[in-house]
């Protein structure tokens, strides 16, 4: 094995955030005053990779792990110091710069999402803080948590990497945190009803991008263009009962009210309504787009918007594996700090990944023999090693990274190599339940 394959773990994790922006972004925001026995970039290093065995974190694990890979002893009171509002705000920018980072690798759409330059998945997730943080970050709901920060989070539905990410009180809704922008530009975006709008709707338009969501229950549109001539002016759900055990799809008037200064116009949009047959729970599905279908075929739009299911996995991700949702304090900074250093950590598995994805050229056999998610599970289980392999001595490095790179390929890839993910899925047109069947 030759020792610039090694090296490869070590460098790519480096050139994420690496010492000499933690050391420049620190400076410039003051998190170091003046020299002090704890390091800043140790400190970083440690709160992104300062696992320890068992199902919590906390500021002592961390402290353990700072010490334990830099050899320097540091009484509680002085750790717990360094955790400031200028701390927090270097965290924040260094998770802005990782994920800014991440986006340079490829999309791989094929297949059905091919007219497609990405895909998009929006969502957010409420992070449960300590009730003291009330004030700060109102939850949503408060009868049961007083407290709470809302993760909303716009992925690349390729590489299930965060494109956009924002951490707000828990009370706002999602649909307001979804920023519009010309980055959606030629891309599917893929959201469910917390985000069912004609305001968003009229806004992805504008910017020349797609949208594929569910249609609410109590919605009854008019329909303007249909294969069924007769078809036209009636309302959909009148067409349901009719196509039973049938996947169709028609044109439809979707309305809603603009209101900017009391002006309470109704506005029109003409948009696709997929109805999908399910042949296992006997009834349809109603999807609303406004892709062409050239470009989104009604037989494989159910497919398509279960790849919305990528965005959970990443929340299971950072609340299972990176413990996001443990949150040991009722200080501000404390708080934030931790929440960067859990998306800090995946930015880091991410990385890793696509360090191990390196060695298999077929982009279709890497996505499946590294899923991200077992890789963070064995990128936790290593963390301390991949700590002390930064900040330990460059003697000890060749060493340590080889028995690392070895653990890696042993332990990283699938061992369920012919399972279907669901981005092979959604390329294909095929439903978990449609593989069951076959």
């Amino acid at each position: 094995m030759t020792h610039s394959r090694v090296s490869h773990i070590r460098d790519s994790l480096t050139s994420l955030i690496s010492p000499q922006l933690i050391r420049r972004r620190a400076r410039s925001l003051g998190v170091v005053k003046r020299l002090r026995k704890i390091d800043v970039v140790a400190l970083v290093y440690a709160l992104v990779l300062g696992f320890e065995r068992g199902s919590r974190r906390s500021l002592a694990s961390f402290r353990r792990a700072y010490c334990s890979s830099t050899g320097v002893t540091v009484a509680p009171s002085a750790f717990y110091d360094r955790f400031t509002p200028e701390l927090a705000e270097l965290m924040k920018q260094l998770t802005t710069h990782a994920f800014e980072h991440l986006k340079e690798g490829p999309s791989r759409l094929r297949r059905t999402l091919a007219a497609f330059a990405k895909i998009f998945i929006a969502d957010g997730s409420l992070v449960r803080l300590h009730p003291n943080l009330r004030d700060d970050y109102p939850s949503v709901w408060t009868n049961h948590t007083k407290a709470g920060a809302k993760l909303h989070v716009t992925i690349d539905g390729a590489t299930r990497t965060p494109e956009i990410l924002s951490v707000v009180p828990g009370s706002k809704h999602d649909v307001t945190l979804l920023n519009v922008g010309p980055w959606c530009k030629d891309a599917l975006l893929v959201f469910d009803l917390a985000y069912y709008q004609g305001k968003l709707f009229r806004q992805i338009l504008d910017q020349g991008g797609h949208f594929l969501c569910r249609v609410k229950k109590d919605a009854n549109f008019v329909i303007l263009v249909a294969k069924k001539s007769r078809w036209v002016g009636l309302k959909h759900k009148e067409v349901l009962q009719e196509m039973h055990g049938k996947t169709f799809e028609v044109e439809v008037d979707y309305m809603y009210r603009h209101i900017p200064e009391r002006d309470w116009s109704k506005r029109h949009l003409r948009l696709r309504l997929i109805a999908v047959w399910r042949q296992d729970i006997a009834q349809h599905r109603l999807y609303l787009t406004s892709a062409a279908p050239s470009q989104l075929e009604s037989k494989t739009a159910a497919a398509v918007y279960a790849l919305r299911w990528e965005i959970e996995l990443l929340f299971r991700e950072l609340k299972s594996q990176f413990k996001i949702d443990d949150m040991p304090s009722g200080n501000k900074a404390t708080t934030e700090c931790l929440v960067y250093a859990a998306l800090l950590t995946m930015a880091f598995g991410r990385k890793l990944l696509r360090a191990l994805q390196i060695r298999h050229p077929s982009t279709s056999e890497s996505v499946r023999a590294f899923p991200s998610e077992r890789c963070a599970i064995v990128m936790r289980s290593v963390a301390p090693q991949l700590l002390a392999l930064i900040l330990g001595p460059p003697h000890a490095r060749l060493d340590l990274e080889s028995r690392l790179w070895i653990i890696l390929q042993r332990e990283a890839p699938d061992p369920n190599r012919n399972r279907m993910l669901l981005l092979e899925r959604a390329q294909s047109g095929v439903l978990q339940h449609d593989l069951a069947a076959a």
